[in-house]
């Protein structure tokens, strides 16, 4: 189940090139090297949501969340796993 997921994630536009390419490889990164990047296009997407001025108030609640999500999922898994 990882390597679909994984693999739907490297062709989801959502990683650098690099990556994607190492991933569908069968080369998986390391986790830390994957989150960052998600938790960059989760900033991007809330910046972008909240400065439209026509985006309505349960946009940028959902951009705001998704932020939210990234964070707590680059918190878990850059604990230590020991």
């Amino acid at each position: 189940m990882n390597d679909q997921i994984y693999g739907q994630l490297a062709r989801s536009g959502l990683l650098p090139d690099d990556l994607a390419r190492a991933i569908l490889a069968g080369s998986l990164p390391p986790l830390e090297d994957i989150v960052m990047p998600l938790v960059i296009c989760a900033m991007d997407c809330d910046a972008m949501t909240s400065g439209d001025s026509k985006s309505t108030w349960t946009e940028r609640r959902l951009a705001r969340q998704c932020l939210v999500i990234a964070f707590l999922a680059a918190i878990v898994a850059g604990q230590d796993r020991t």
